[in-house]
């Protein structure tokens, strides 16, 4: 009787336990959160307020503190009226009950308004980009301006003047080959600290050959791929070619910056969860940090000529997320973008087990007005490229349908760096 009186005891406890784990992950259900809750804008611009783990009965609604700088829609698109600091409260409705979710802080900044281009271009219409023979250039699709109405405040810096019909070129046999006669610029390897991670972060600097304080230089970013770190530039041989392109002159004397975009405490190369959420949206994080604290840091330690006209971004794949991400909500400190097989993220998708809703809409991916026709953007992508498919054709479509002034091309070439290179290439060619 004992013996039996101690199994009903043992089954009680593993009765109980077991209903208390099922209670337990009953109670585990993902809470709906805020993706990004410190926003930057400036006057004119809208960015759409990212939720996860959305319920689908749920109703969400959103309140600004101050409708004066930053208006927000029922569907949580925020419009940026004047400078100034608001507050996006945000709340979410199921059934009877009500309950705050959390709060986006919103700096709202002032755009600068560049005169309007001096040349006036009628658009043309842009053909879909098809698969490019092996023996054939590049297929262009450039957007032409139009000249903006009422652009008469002269800025303080010069705007850059895109080019409304850029040559598209092969990629030279040897652009990432060391060649006799050229002197290479010298590699450095620095730290900043980040507010953002609270730890100071890895960055490499190519400075051009005879380099010296005496100069201002203008400055490229350029951002890595997904399971990459500040590394993937250099071992894809970027210091060979803009070396190369300045020596032939067929690019600038420039700065390369190569930042770690993984902005989180664990950022190191080929992590094991490359394709959950919270690796994916730490590339998001970064624009904070690269405007917060990498680009003061850059623009204190060396020569560095400041203003949107000497500074430009690109990137590979995630990197090329990072910098349409970066350039469209940054507008007033960005003048060069540069997308090569830009990856999953701009809008909303399901890749690869992945679902985000995206950092923008098609209706919000676009540029103030006065900046649409003074910034240099530039997408391409492969024809064979399966990891980011047709998602680039996508972003062209929106900045298309959205009037904004850019570039996309297609070419031989899946996701690698048959792709990258020839990017990297015509984009530099055009900078400063």
């Amino acid at each position: 009787m004992k013996k039996m009186k101690g199994v009903i005891a043992v089954t009680l406890v593993v009765s109980v336990l077991f209903s208390g784990n099922s209670l337990v992950a009953a109670k585990k259900e993902k809470k709906t959160g805020i993706r990004i809750k410190k926003v930057t804008m400036n006057t004119g611009q809208k960015k759409s307020i990212g939720l996860k783990n959305k319920k689908k009965k749920a109703k969400y609604l959103f309140q600004s503190s101050k409708t004066k700088i930053v208006k927000v829609s029922k569907k949580g698109v925020m419009t940026a009226q004047k400078a100034g600091k608001a507050k996006i409260t945000v709340k979410e409705r199921l059934g009877k009950k009500t309950k705050k979710i959390g709060t986006v802080s919103v700096t709202v900044k002032k755009a600068v308004q560049p005169p309007a281009p001096d040349q006036k271009v009628t658009p043309k219409p842009v053909n879909t980009p098809t698969a490019t023979p092996a023996d054939e250039k590049p297929t262009v699709s450039p957007q032409a301006p139009t000249q903006a109405p009422g652009q008469t405040e002269t800025p303080q810096t010069p705007t850059p003047k895109p080019p409304v019909n850029p040559e598209i070129k092969d990629t030279p046999a040897k652009l990432d080959i060391t060649q006799s006669g050229v002197k290479y610029g010298k590699v450095e390897k620095q730290e900043y600290y980040s507010d953002i991670t609270e730890k100071y972060r890895k960055v490499k600097v190519i400075l051009p050959e005879g380099y010296t304080q005496e100069k201002k230089y203008p400055v490229i970013y350029l951002f890595h791929g997904g399971m990459g770190d500040e590394n993937d530039w250099i071992n894809g041989k970027v210091q060979f070619m803009i070396g190369n392109m300045i020596a032939s002159g067929e690019a600038k004397e420039m700065i390369v910056v190569m930042p770690n975009c993984r902005c989180r405490e664990n950022d190191a190369a080929n992590p094991s969860d490359g394709f959950a959420p919270d690796h994916v949206q730490s590339f998001d994080k970064f624009l904070d940090d690269f405007r917060d604290n990498l680009m003061p840091y850059i623009e204190s330690t060396y020569s560095v000529a400041t203003g949107r006209d000497n500074t430009a971004i690109a990137g590979l794949s995630m990197g090329g997320r990072v910098a349409l991400n970066i350039g469209i909500s940054l507008p007033d400190q960005v003048g060069y973008i540069g997308a090569f097989s830009p990856a999953y993220g701009i809008f909303p998708y399901t890749n690869n087990g992945l679902t985000e809703e995206g950092l923008f809409t098609e209706e919000t991916f676009t540029l103030p007005d006065h900046y649409k026709n003074s910034t240099y953007l530039l997408i391409n992508n492969g024809n064979q490229d399966g990891m980011v498919k047709e998602e680039p054709q996508r972003y062209h479509n929106a900045l298309e349908a959205n009037g904004v002034h850019h570039t996309f091309y297609t070419l031989d070439g899946g996701h690698d760096w048959v792709v990258w290179k020839n990017g990297f290439y015509n984009f530099a060619r055009y900078l400063f």
